[in-house]
């Protein structure tokens, strides 16, 4: 029952078998995280990647002067992490943190580059997971180049209706490239039919 979101999500890219997925079941942990936990610090090489069973986390960089960047948002049925860390195994500039409560399946690197030899197939999910971020990433930043903020905000309700009530405005802000101040108002604007 815990892992059928699990199985869900990596059908969409590879059919596992049923020993192919009791080979993997053992090497995934689980784990109920409370909010606002950092799971990955700058500076520290991610060891882990998650499937988010249940929760919100979000990925964001810390400029020099302090400022919080959000980068990414992740969701139920989503794998997070750090992947300019944990795929090269060196120190990386994310911090993953909890936005809600979670619960995540856990993968370290090791146990990944087992089921890379045990499960080949393996290889083939996670390429295509990395496809298709890395597809989605280009969409963002096209969207942060050509979209107005407004735009982007109708654009993410439409994607993820009723996040913007999970999250906190200048998390969301900040993933949107606004400020704060600039969300209140298009969300004023939009309420009012403009």
């Amino acid at each position: 029952m815990i892992f059928d979101n699990f199985w869900t999500f990596t059908d969409q890219f590879v059919s596992f078998s049923r020993q192919e997925k009791e080979q993997i079941k053992r090497q995934l942990s689980i784990r109920d995280v409370p909010r606002h936990h950092v799971l990955i610090n700058t500076g520290e090489v991610a060891d882990e990647i998650f499937f988010i069973n249940k929760g919100c986390v979000r990925l964001y960089y810390l400029t020099n002067e302090g400022e919080e960047i959000t980068g990414f948002i992740f969701l139920e049925n989503m794998m997070a992490g750090s992947s300019e860390s944990f795929f090269s195994q060196i120190p990386g500039t994310q911090i993953i943190e909890t936005l809600e409560e979670c619960e995540l399946l856990v993968l370290t690197y090791e146990k990944l580059e087992q089921l890379y030899t045990d499960v080949p197939r393996m290889n083939i999910l996670v390429r295509k997971i990395l496809e298709q971020r890395m597809a989605f990433a280009q969409k963002v930043v096209a969207s942060l180049i050509i979209n107005k903020p407004q735009d982007r905000y109708s654009s993410y309700q439409q994607l993820h209706p009723g996040l913007e009530n999970r999250i906190p405005q200048h998390v969301l802000a900040s993933y949107m490239g606004i400020t704060p101040v600039s969300l209140s108002r298009i969300r004023k604007r939009l309420s009012k039919g403009e």
